[in-house]
């Protein structure tokens, strides 16, 4: 079983400057290639000029993956089709283009949805998975991940400062000392730990980790 991720840049024919964001983006995902090798079985690439995917062996660091390619490319957005399933064809380790299987076609059915959302239907997620048999498991992700969609839209500037910081240096994670962080951004740990309650960060943080939980053991 494998994990497909395709990434759509939104309005990308209106972002000024197209090669410099292409190259910015081709730097990242090789930074995530390096730093994600043990999850990955086959490596992110930009596959068309607003496109990029990436093939993985196991969803434990998936989310953490999209977050940090959100968080290194803004103001520039994105949507995420991800596709769980099995690989047809040989696999190249060094680029995900070339191999097939249903893996890659839920993927795509998923962005194709996002991309072109059907007249009068209010996008309310950037992120879409398909590929689980169980249809209840799966609505009930696909809700979560709206849920966390409308978490991360209502934060405020200063909370979205903090929270770029903890996932950008420690991952999607919890497992950090909040005296610490707020010593590196120099605020007080009072202060730091109002931000995450009111931005609900640990509920964020949590939900996408139970998903990652429930993709490795769902077929």
């Amino acid at each position: 079983m494998y994990y497909a991720i395709i990434g759509d840049i939104v309005d990308s024919k209106k972002i000024k400057n197209r090669l410099e964001m292409q190259e910015k983006l081709k730097e990242f995902l090789n930074k995530i290639n390096n730093d994600y090798d043990d999850s990955i079985a086959s490596k992110f690439i930009i596959t068309l000029g607003d496109e990029f995917q990436g093939l993985l062996e196991n969803p434990v660091k998936m989310f953490e993956i999209i977050n940090k390619i959100e968080l290194y490319m803004k103001p520039i957005k994105f949507r995420f089709g991800i596709g769980v399933g099995n690989i047809l064809t040989n696999i190249d380790e060094k680029m995900s283009i070339g191999s097939d299987g249903p893996v890659w076609w839920n993927a795509r059915n998923m962005i194709s949805e996002l991309k072109y959302l059907k007249k009068g239907v209010k996008q309310i997620s950037n992120i879409k998975i398909s590929g689980i048999k169980n249809q209840n498991v799966l609505d009930l992700i696909n809700i979560n991940l709206c849920l966390c969609h409308s978490i991360k839209n209502n934060w405020t500037n200063e909370q979205r400062k903090v929270i770029e910081h903890i996932v950008l240096q420690y991952g999607l994670s919890d497992n950090f000392v909040q005296k610490h962080i707020a010593l590196e951004l120099g605020m007080s740990p009072e202060n730091l730990n109002k931000k995450l309650k009111l931005s609900l960060y640990y509920d964020y943080v949590y939900s996408q980790k139970t998903i990652a939980k429930i993709l490795e053991t769902e077929r």
